[in-house]
């Protein structure tokens, strides 16, 4: 049985295995009683090692559905490999970018995200856009968990749970608005089934679509205590059309102005790497509140303001929904446009779209709703002139004026059937804001990356020349000028062999050292 060796860096402590040299975790060497001689990872072979284990830790897996990502895929993985070293200074969010980057590319998906503030209805338009009630639209509020619906042939819900440090950090970060929040924690006496939950394994189950509203809110709903220690919920739905992919998914996110700041992070961090957003904003009070919440969506999504669609929701709540909706999207058309929003007046005129999903919802269940639902439509038929003794009649002509048909359209015409070129383009966008990065803290720490460029790129026989003449002066691998584009056109041609090749010599190095 293998022992574990503590990672002595105090920011990691991970565990790992004895027969590592190297935390698998931060790249920290493990075991200095192996490498006397090491001197604060000075010594060029060391580096090399790393560099090679690092690649072991996330082996490429071959992207098969585009050439031109899978390329892009073992680029990153080597140069993640690079950066992962101990010494490397990556500025920023270089390796967040990068393990999002390479997460994309081996699960390729098509994230539409539904954000807004609480009570905006983002789960009552993603029903109305998947046809079926499946997320809850009671009165109060119900996405605590981001949830995530696609098309499967089989119906089925999968839900993850906090881990014990990922539920303190949440704990933590409930703000000064949190009293509603504690009050109906304590209510459903949540604390004790905290232990049960906190750090449960997934729960995945297959189950017939009729079942799948019930299920969803006993994870979901304000109403079940479990419902704060759940992560994300993944429904698959077998309903959806057949030519729908199964790559596009829909995420209904927590509200960004979520009483407890880790959850609304949430939200921004899905923002980030969406491929489109959906932002529902109340059409009874476009405000301040609503405009801050677009600006903070377009400020996280500035690459791609294109597919940023603007939703006014409860469009039918309107005094006059036709004529007011003229004048408010005009209002919101000015504000909407110029830096830092829209680029142009015809890309806000087509991405602001007023909605009345609620009333869409009822029209399509007509034979199934009950007396009051009846005279909400009724009431909205009355507004819109229609003769209530005909109501069925009117049903198409309601649906019409709701708008869903017009942003399901949006996303089955311009989203979803071209989700691959979509897709390449996010992909070849984050790479190349990657490669910028890269290029930048390339030429900060020049002398440094140049040594491991000229360790990693030299033949074998050179290796073993280099690395004997590194031991005498090490500072001659300092004066190497090369970039870091060049590592990557050698690297790439590199095998698995060679490289085992090359970790051979060095551990045979290593031990005549030890036997010195």
């Amino acid at each position: 049985m293998n022992q574990t060796m503590k990672c002595p860096n105090p920011k990691c402590g991970k565990e790992n295995t004895s027969t590592r040299y190297f935390c698998k975790e931060c790249g920290a060497l493990l075991n200095r009683s192996a490498f006397p001689e090491a001197g604060l990872y000075e010594d060029a072979e060391l580096k090399v090692m790393r560099i090679i284990e690092n690649l072991k830790l996330t082996p490429h897996s071959k992207v098969l559905w585009d050439d031109t990502v899978d390329l892009y895929t073992k680029k990153v993985e080597k140069y993640r490999a690079i950066m992962n070293l101990p010494e490397m200074k990556s500025d920023g969010d270089v390796g967040e970018k990068m393990t999002d980057f390479l997460e994309l590319c081996t699960k390729p998906e098509f994230q539409i995200a539904f954000v807004g503030t609480i009570k905006t209805g983002k789960s009552t338009l993603i029903n109305a856009l998947l046809g079926h009630n499946y997320a809850s639209m009671a009165v109060t509020p119900e996405t605590a968990a981001l949830t995530k619906f696609r098309s499967n042939p089989r119906d089925y819900v999968r839900v993850t749970f906090y881990s014990s440090s990922e539920w303190k950090e949440l704990w933590a970060s409930r703000t000064s608005g949190a009293d509603a929040f504690m009050n109906e924690y304590n209510e459903l006496n949540a604390d004790a089934v905290k232990d049960k939950w906190v750090g449960h394994e997934a729960i995945y189950k297959e189950i017939a679509n009729n079942e799948i509203k019930n299920e969803l809110a006993k994870w979901s709903s304000s109403k079940h205590a479990e419902h704060y220690f759940v992560k994300e919920i993944e429904v698959g739905i077998s309903s959806l059309p057949e030519d729908f992919p199964k790559q596009v998914v829909f995420v209904d996110t927590p509200g960004l102005s979520d009483p407890v700041a880790y959850r609304s992070e949430i939200t921004k961090q899905y923002i980030r790497k969406a491929n489109a957003v959906f932002v529902c904003v109340d059409a009874q009070k476009v405000q301040k509140e609503e405009i801050e919440t677009i600006s903070s969506v377009f400020s996280f999504s500035s690459h791609n303001k294109n597919k940023v669609y603007i939703i006014a929701t409860h469009w039918d709540k309107l005094n006059n929904p036709e004529g007011d909706w003229i004048d408010q999207k005009e209002w919101l058309k000015k504000r909407l446009t110029g830096k830092g929003f829209f680029d142009n007046d015809e890309m806000a005129e087509k991405n602001i779209m007023h909605s009345a999903a609620y009333i869409y919802n009822l029209c399509r269940d007509y034979d199934d709703i009950n007396g009051q639902e009846k005279t909400t439509l009724m009431q909205f038929a009355l507004g819109m002139g229609m003769d209530i003794d005909k109501l069925k009649s009117f049903i198409p002509d309601m649906q019409e004026k709701t708008n869903i048909k017009s942003i399901l359209r949006v996303v089955t015409t311009e989203l979803a059937r071209n989700y691959k070129v979509l897709l390449c383009q996010d992909i070849e966008r984050k790479y190349l804001d990657i490669m910028h990065i890269l290029k930048r803290i390339a030429q900060e720490e020049q002398e440094d990356i140049s040594g491991i460029i000229e360790v990693t790129s030299a033949d074998i026989e050179k290796m073993k020349a280099k690395i004997e003449e590194q031991k005498k002066n090490y500072e001659e691998i300092k004066n190497c000028k090369e970039q870091l584009e060049k590592i990557l056109k050698t690297v790439e041609a590199k095998t698995k062999e060679r490289l085992d090749e090359i970790l051979s010599i060095l551990k045979t190095s290593s031990e005549s050292k030890k036997q010195k």
